[in-house]
């Protein structure tokens, strides 16, 4: 068998102040072919090494294409999009007749002049290798269906979890489905419920651990190959943005439709309850003062770079200033100059130093502070979320002002696990609290060890009301904007 294997994935976020351009892409990870063997470079595979170890185990041919990954942000510049996209349909055409595609991709990749990147890039494979060769696409579950993605895929398979600790899992699935159909063994058919809802749904804690299951115990029943809950990207401006249930049969689309809508209703059904209750952070503040005893891990969750936030917001930590919080840990600021000023005064210097609000007014106000500059580290690092391979974070400096240390860091990038903190000089198990400017991908890392785990809202780029989003272009009506009946 001859695979045809590459990754492209971004997301895009209609309101992110932050800029998305080859630099994003190159930053963060490219590989091209003419980089040589790909076993010399799987960390720079990223999503697609899962594809490439699949082929290599099963004796295929793999065709590895370029694989760019870039931090989310604003949709991409056009010339960019379309010259990362173009090389890897060359590479696809100067690749001869392939049995077979798989592609790692977002869901929720934005462009000038492209509403849906995935569906352009689909629409071109197919029009290159015809109707016959089956095409898989892996995708984070925070994507945003459309029918140009639907048409020209033989199937399309977001990973289940929230955080995504599942993506090999869902990487083998897709792949034994596409082989099986190149095989002719199968026929997938797939069946779309859309579900007009935006949030952000964690599969941790009931009911979305519940919904979870019941997917993958109906993946078990006959003709069922796949089941997906796709949660869509909130943050996207667009007329296809909103949750959406598919259901991947061998040839049995009846079937398929029934258990599409089932889920589908069934999830609006609990949809208000699976979103996470947050606290402001005036009410974080409150709180410590009778939380359990150990270390305190709050997520700042509207400044998450995960989703295209400028990581450089300040409402926590001015709000733990006010309070005069002592022995707390925040981060990671995204301020390469800070980390520039901090290296030239040397550890142990006493500075003044602005600190945040540097991106947009979602950032708040900058502060600034009188810091005393404790630790600095050349490269820093940590383990990713998704498969453990190492993330960069550029020249990190911890420094320290009234009694919290503060993570700045040069790579624009959440912490996923503790090994972000300590790879830049601190324990964040010795502190009180550790903010971490994080979603929820943190929650894999820090959740069994903390005393407690708390969720913050703010004004920041990641707002969870969306009502104060000025979307343009999204269709209407969709919960929680409109009241819907389904």
């Amino acid at each position: 068998m001859r695979c045809f294997v590459a990754f492209f994935a971004h997301e895009s976020n209609s309101f992110s102040p932050i800029l998305t351009d080859l630099s994003s892409f190159e930053e963060i990870g490219l590989y091209r072919p003419s980089m040589g063997d790909p076993k010399e470079h799987l960390a720079a595979l990223k999503g697609a090494v899962d594809f490439y170890n699949e082929a290599q185990q099963r004796g295929h041919t793999a065709i590895v294409g370029t694989c760019a990954l870039a931090q989310p942000s604003a949709p991409c510049n056009r010339k960019d999009y379309e010259y990362l996209r173009d090389t890897i349909l060359d590479e696809l055409k100067a690749a001869g007749p392939v049995d077979m595609i798989v592609m790692m991709m977002h869901g929720a990749m934005m462009a000038e002049g492209y509403d849906d990147c995935e569906g352009d890039i689909l629409k071109h494979i197919r029009s290159i290798v015809g109707s016959d060769v089956p095409i898989g696409v892996l995708l984070d579950l925070h994507c945003n269906i459309t029918e140009a993605m639907l048409e020209n895929s033989t199937a399309l398979i977001p990973c289940k979890e929230y955080p995504h600790t599942d993506f090999a899992d869902r990487a083998h699935e897709l792949y034994n489905l596409i082989e099986a159909a190149a095989k002719g063994q199968v026929k997938p058919v797939t069946s779309f419920f859309k579900i007009p809802t935006l949030g952000l749904f964690h599969t941790t804690r009931p009911p979305m651990r519940g919904f979870v299951d019941a997917m993958m115990a109906a993946e078990q029943e006959q003709d069922v190959l796949a089941v997906s809950l796709a949660h869509g990207f909130p943050w996207a401006d667009f007329k296809d943005t909103g949750a959406s249930m598919m259901v991947v049969t061998d040839n049995n689309k009846a079937k398929g439709d029934t258990l599409a809508e089932k889920f589908g209703r069934e999830f609006f059904a609990f949809r208000e309850q699976a979103l996470t209750k947050t606290l402001s952070p005036q009410g974080l503040v409150e709180v410590l003062k009778t939380a359990k005893e150990g270390t305190i891990i709050a997520a700042d969750m509207a400044d998450n770079p995960g989703g295209g936030a400028g990581s450089d917001s300040t409402f926590i930590l001015e709000a733990l200033l006010e309070c005069g919080m002592q022995d707390a840990l925040i981060g990671l600021f995204w301020d390469p100059a800070g980390v520039t000023q901090a290296f030239s005064a040397g550890v142990g210097a006493q500075i003044n130093m602005r600190i945040g609000g540097r991106f947009a007014p979602f950032s708040g106000n900058p502060l600034d502070l009188d810091v005393t500059v404790k630790e600095l580290r050349e490269d820093a690092f940590q383990p990713h979320v998704s498969d453990g391979t190492r993330c960069r974070l550029g020249r990190t400096a911890i420094v320290e002002t009234q009694g919290i240390e503060i993570v700045l860091n040069e790579i624009r990038q959440q912490p996923f696990r503790p090994e972000a903190f300590l790879s830049a000089g601190t324990d964040p198990w010795s502190k009180r609290l550790v903010v971490v400017k994080s979603s929820f991908h943190f929650h894999a890392g820090f959740a069994d060890k903390a005393a407690e785990v708390l969720f913050v809202d703010s004004p920041g780029t990641l707002n969870e009301d969306p009502t104060i989003r000025p979307y343009k272009h999204i269709s209407r009506p969709i919960w929680p904007l409109d009241s819907v009946e389904l």
